[in-house]
């Protein structure tokens, strides 16, 4: 990376500071540095490590498409080739109340294996999972949460294209309440940008991931990086093989998957026969 991009990475990181409303030494204090590193950082003096940048990220938590584009800047810098781990940020990125900071990324994918993606959860359904993996302060993360979902819908058309596994619909966290107000809202949801599709189970599977995944494409030939997030530690890909072959996966549980309006279809059917259920149910209690 050149001396420019080091003093634009380093500005960056300074608005998200400032962002924050957090001093230099506030900042440096609260991760073990000295100010004039975190100093030397901003002002593009001097390259932070990969290590150095995700805690910073953490700290400030960042939208998740931010983090992975400034991951694979540093990473390309530092000629780790095209596949690096980085530990999660834990409850600290996910609890942040810092507001997001304006990403460049154009296009977004995802394949959503167990939960419902993020930007598409409601409140109650973000409390149940954040208290479901063990993390404290549901209310906060719940609010960090619709706070990214504002910021992503208020960016001028980006297209958002999802695939969700049918077991993220069968298995959830909290009462059925919380997934009869998930199910609403995604019936409900305006599908001009969004496109949301539904892979069915009960059939036989043309196509296999292994785990759930984004992939971020950005503008200026910016290279596309791939993010898979796991419990303590997430993966990023940007070699091009890499970010080709999760492509054609995507393309392939796309051809799988339900029509948006067999998706729609599908979760209607989901939210009646849950809203059935809860209803026997308070009708036995009531008789008891």
């Amino acid at each position: 990376m050149a001396d420019q991009s080091l003093a634009e990475l380093g500005a960056e990181l300074r608005r998200m500071r400032e962002e924050a409303g957090l001093s230099g030494s506030e900042v440096a204090r609260s991760i073990g540095w000295s100010q004039p590193k975190l100093s030397r950082i901003e002002t593009g003096r001097f390259g932070a490590s990969l290590h150095e940048l995700a805690l910073l990220l953490d700290f400030y938590g960042v939208a998740e498409e931010v983090r992975a584009e400034l991951l694979a800047r540093t990473a390309r810098r530092g000629e780790l080739g095209g596949a690096w781990v980085v530990r999660a940020g834990g409850s600290r990125r996910r609890q942040s109340e810092v507001g997001a900071v304006e990403s460049r990324v154009e296009r977004l994918q995802q394949y959503q294996m167990a939960t419902i993606p993020g930007l598409l959860q409601v409140p109650a359904y973000t409390r149940a999972v954040a208290a479901a993996m063990g993390l404290a302060d549901t209310d906060a993360i719940a609010e960090r949460r619709a706070e990214r979902q504002a910021d992503f819908r208020s960016r001028d058309a980006v297209p958002y294209e999802v695939v969700l596994d049918a077991r993220a619909l069968t298995r959830w966290p909290g009462l059925d309440s919380v997934m009869v107000d998930q199910l609403s809202h995604l019936t409900a949801l305006d599908q001009q940008h969004l496109v949301l599709r539904v892979l069915p189970d009960g059939s036989g599977a043309q196509a296999v991931a292994m785990s759930s995944f984004l992939i971020y494409t950005f503008p200026n030939e910016q290279p596309a990086v791939v993010m898979s997030e796991a419990q303590t530690a997430d993966l990023y890909l940007s070699d091009e093989g890499d970010v080709a072959a999760f492509r054609g996966l995507f393309e392939r549980l796309v051809n799988e998957a339900l029509s948006v309006e067999e998706t729609q279809a599908y979760l209607r059917r989901r939210l009646r026969s849950l809203r059935n259920r809860s209803d026997h149910d308070g009708e036995d209690r009531r008789g008891q």
